[in-house]
């Protein structure tokens, strides 16, 4: 299964497990239950960010985009992010509802089971996401964020089993502690996902800034600076588009040096780079003079300045 495949298949679960906690909601009007169906519907607009941003880095570069289309995926985790917000907005003021005119929630065998099969569903797909741990880093992200969505969805079913215990041989403490207990867990849930989508916007609003991360920039001028014929990174930036990075440097090499010796060195950088990098890689190369310290090193004369040798032998003299 290739990237596209599989965020893909991740949408199509997504799909399958709003529907499925829209549905226990409805079976079980729980406040908790409808803040986990509207985390996994916020959880269905990036995952269909994550496929569109995808499919679009497997464009190649083009006229009005000569860096590619990576950054898509940054604008849709700022979208992303506020949607989750106006979510909280929206659980919180169904939280008070709850509160004010003290409903309790009603579960039902049948949301168990929804919950339940939304719960195989989501650690089916993190399963296939973390085959591309270290190969799609949105979708590497994507399997961490959904295993932890498993801990909520957890929450949620122990929440509903034990209002359905509750309901069946204890009336009474379902009466008095179902409402507090289910507003508590969608509470909970949705200051969960909320510091998430805050860490997504801030990261997606840092890199429209074009944030270079110091870790990435000490990586790249160390592997840069080991290629061979590499004397000094005289200056480096480094910008992150999506799950890429690009970079601009200016490196030193012998004066001595012909253009084509450059060249090599400069190429061989930026296929170095690219390699680590993932994005476009701009080499400049400039001189840098032999240290005094620094032992030329001896190498033979080219033939055009060659002096010419003694013959080991007298040249034949012409007849007379």
């Amino acid at each position: 299964m290739d990237k596209l495949k599989a965020a893909l298949t991740s949408l199509l679960a997504g799909v399958a497990v709003t529907m499925m906690k829209i549905a226990a909601w409805a079976q079980s009007f729980s406040v908790a239950v409808l803040a986990d169906a509207v985390h996994s519907a916020v959880d269905l607009l990036a995952v269909t960010v994550t496929y569109l941003a995808v499919r679009a880095s497997l464009k190649p570069p083009d006229l009005e985009h000569p860096y590619g289309h990576h950054k898509a995926e940054t604008l849709g985790g700022i979208g992303g992010s506020l949607a989750v917000m106006a979510s909280a907005a929206f659980i919180a003021y169904e939280a008070v509802n709850k509160i004010v005119h003290w409903e309790p929630y009603t579960p039902t065998a049948l949301s168990i089971a929804i919950v339940a099969t939304a719960m195989f569903v989501d650690f089916n797909r993190v399963m296939v996401l973390r085959r591309f741990q270290g190969v799609s880093r949105a979708l590497e992200a994507d399997a961490l964020h959904f295993a932890t969505d498993l801990a909520s969805s957890a929450a949620i079913m122990a929440l509903l089993i034990f209002g359905a215990v509750a309901s069946a041989h204890a009336p009474h403490i379902m009466a008095q502690w179902g409402p507090p207990l289910d507003v508590l867990t969608a509470i909970f849930i949705t200051i969960y996902f909320v510091k998430l989508s805050w860490t997504l916007l801030r990261t997606s609003v840092i890199e429209l800034l074009d944030y270079a991360p110091p870790e990435v920039v000490m990586r790249t001028r160390s592997v840069a600076g080991g290629v061979a014929g590499v004397r000094s990174v005289k200056s480096l930036k480094v910008r992150k588009s999506g799950s890429i990075y690009h970079a601009d440097i200016t490196i030193t090499v012998d004066e001595n040096l012909t253009v084509r010796e450059a060249h090599e060195i400069a190429d061989q950088v930026e296929k170095t780079l690219r390699k680590e990098l993932g994005g476009e890689v701009t080499v400049h190369v400039e001189p840098e003079p032999r240290r005094p310290t620094e032992k030329s090193a001896e190498t033979p004369p080219s033939s055009a300045s060659r002096s010419p040798q003694e013959p080991s032998e007298p040249l034949s003299q012409s007849p007379q």
